[in-house]
This record gives structure tokens, sequence and C-alpha cells, in this order.
């Protein structure tokens, strides 16, 4: 049917207003399927610009579908991020028990030392605290009671905050600008222990012991009370609900972190040496070895930027030759062997022991014994 029928409605004719004023008077044109649009009042204005219905209205559609397509990449985004640190997590959880094990593949023989350490303390030779110096350290022991080696926990250096010596947390509390020295990184001593062992090693200079980090637990070590109460409690829950206390990831004290450096025996330190040695001058040739390996500690503490190097933390061991009252100990000695009297013993020539020269390095030295037949040793004619 066109616009020029006689059947077209007179409604039809003429297109309708769709557009009417607000108000009181204000009629919707009746026709079914129309569509109106009403016109804002006079004193009204838009919608406000933070309303739902003016962003909404205003949004395309395909701007809502991309907003919901970001947020759902974002929470992927979020559940792969809380995956990713769950996985680093038990990654870092296994590499810390990994270094409590104290495993030291290049090492074994440290290592064994290490185990000796550890089968000590279950054994209940507990480490001996060394009461000189500014921190905790610890004369380490093995199952026969010997002192194998030295360890020094992180959390009990000077600047810890379980250093045992009170002392020095009151120098620290009171006097905070003359504590200890700017150059130093806070608890981080035992490092330098351990830096300090591998710079030697790398320099084949072979004058500091070996030295690596190590994770050992003991009775002796300084704890907070919290540690020791949380200890008893989970041990006092293992004996009474042996099922509760088998969950628990550990059960004794938490191991400490610190240096464990080999003991040295037959060490002083230098300042008792460099006293005799102003007394009794040393030979030449002892006297070159000396400054060559005290060249050497010059060296090192250059490299490594020691600044606390004094005559009480680094030793000397010097085996003194043998005197004249080692000779009157082997004449005695032989007089006692062989029933001599008196007469007989100021008779005896002396003894007189050296070390055998050989071209050939060997591990053991050996010595020679002669008699001297000029005059008896004991004699006052």
């Amino acid at each position: 049917m066109d616009e020029t029928s006689p059947l077209v409605s007179p409604e039809r004719a003429q297109p309708p207003d769709y557009t009417f004023p607000s108000g009181s008077g204000a009629h919707f044109p009746q026709v079914p399927g129309g569509a109106v649009r009403v016109a804002a009042a006079a004193g009204s204005g838009p919608s406000p610009p933070g309303s739902p219905g003016h962003d909404r209205e205003r949004q395309p559609l395909l701007d809502r579908a991309r907003g919901a397509a970001a947020q759902g990449q974002t929470q992927t985004v979020a559940a792969q991020a809380q995956a990713l640190a769950a996985q680093a997590a038990a990654a870092a959880h296994a590499a810390q028990a990994h270094r409590e094990r104290n495993e030291f593949p290049e090492d074994p023989e440290f290592e064994a030392v290490v185990r000796q350490a550890e089968l000590a303390i279950e054994r209940c030779i507990f480490p001996e605290r060394i009461y000189q110096g500014s921190s905790g350290s610890y004369f380490v022991k093995d199952p026969q009671g010997r002192i194998i080696a030295v360890f020094k926990p992180k959390n009990e250096e000077p600047y810890g905050h379980l250093n045992p010596k009170w002392t020095k947390w009151l120098q620290k509390l009171c006097c905070p600008c003359c504590f200890g020295r700017d150059c130093l990184v806070l608890n981080q001593g035992y490092l330098s222990e351990a830096g300090a062992s591998l710079v030697d090693q790398k320099l084949e200079l072979n004058i500091v012991p070996r030295t690596k980090v190590v994770y050992l637990a003991s009775e002796t070590f300084n704890y907070s009370a919290i540690d020791r109460v949380k200890s008893r409690g989970k041990r006092l829950a293992l004996e009474k609900v042996p099922k509760v206390g088998q969950r628990f990831n550990r059960i004794g004290l938490p191991p400490k972190v610190g240096s464990f450096q080999l003991f040295v025996e037959g060490y002083k330190d230098a300042d008792y040496w460099l006293r005799r040695f102003e007394a009794e001058p040393l030979p030449e040739n002892t006297n070159r070895q000396l400054l060559l390996q005290f060249e050497r500690l010059v060296v090192l503490d250059y490299i490594i930027r020691n600044t606390d190097r004094g005559n009480d933390n680094w030793l000397i061991k010097y085996d003194c030759p043998m005197d004249s009252s080692s000779s009157r100990i082997l004449n005695l000695t032989q007089a006692l062997k062989d029933n001599k009297s008196p007469l007989h013993l100021v008779q005896m020539p002396p003894v007189i022991v050296e070390t055998a020269r050989s071209h050939q390095r060997s591990s053991s030295e050996s010595y020679t014994q002669s008699f001297q037949s000029r005059k008896p040793f004991f004699s006052w004619w």
C-alpha cells in the first residue's frame, strides 16, 4: 500500500510529532508500536557524570566487551602470579632445607669435620662459648671432646640482636657514634669470614684456615625466650601426643647460620710471640720466613679491605729450638734408666739433639742425637 492509496489512515497521512513538551497536559500519541522521544524539562539538566546511567549510556557496547575481556585477563594474570609466588616459596624452602644439611661435595674433608660436630651435638657435647671478643663465638668439639672448629653465628655478631656480650650492647646503646666501624655491613661478618678464606684459597696464600657458611643448632647458643619455649612445647607435644608432634617440621631449636672455621693447634696470639721475639731475636732465616708470611697477610687484608687487624687476632706457630735444659732432661732420663748415681750424672756428657738435614721433603721431621765429649755438662770445676 503506498501513500496515495485511499485506504491510508488519516494519522499516517501526516507524520506524527513524537516530541512533545513535558507537563501536566502532555500526552503520548496513541500509535501502536510507535516510539516517542520525551523532551527534557525546562529546569532539569543532563545526568550527573558519575551516575551509572550516564556512564552506561555513553559507553559503547564494544568498549563494554573489551572491559570484560581486560578484567578476565587481569584475573588470569593475578592467578598466574600467585602460582609463581607459591612455586618460588616452595623452591626457597627446599633451598633452605638443602643448605641446612651442610653438604660440601667440593670439600669432603671439611664436610667430614662438620659431620663430627653435628654428631657431638647429638651426643650432648655442646659447643663452648669463647668469652674473649665482642661477639658470640664458640669452640665446636668432636665426639671425643676435642676442639675442631670455631663457630660464629650471624645473629650473635656485635650488631646482632642476640649478642651475648652485654657490655657491647650497652656501649652501642649509650655511645652509638663510638661503636664499631662505619665501613662494615651490619650482620654480614660471617660472610666476611668465609669470603676471606675463599680469597686465600684462590690466591694460594695458605694463611687462613678453611672457613665456610654452616647451619648449627645447640643448647649453648644464645636463643630468644620465644624460641626456647616453642622448642620445649614441641618436645612435650611429641611425648604426650605423638600424632600431633610428628606433624611439626622441626622439634628442636632452629639452626643458626654462621661461619665455621677449622681449628688450628699449636698457635698462639701474635702479641705473645712478638714480645718474646723482642727479648729473644730470631735467627736470620726464621726472621725472613716470618716477614714473608706477614707480607702475605698484608696483601690479603688489602684485597678484602680488612680494617680490624691487631696483634690479638692473628696467630703464630713457632717451634723453639731445643736448648740446654732439654739436654739436662735427656741426661737425667738416661741416668735414671741406667741407675746412675749423682756423681755419674754430673760426669755424663751433654746430649745434643739436632734436626736432620735432608734434601728430600718429607711430612715428618727426623732428629739426630750426638754426645759432647769436651767437658761434662753438669760440673762446677
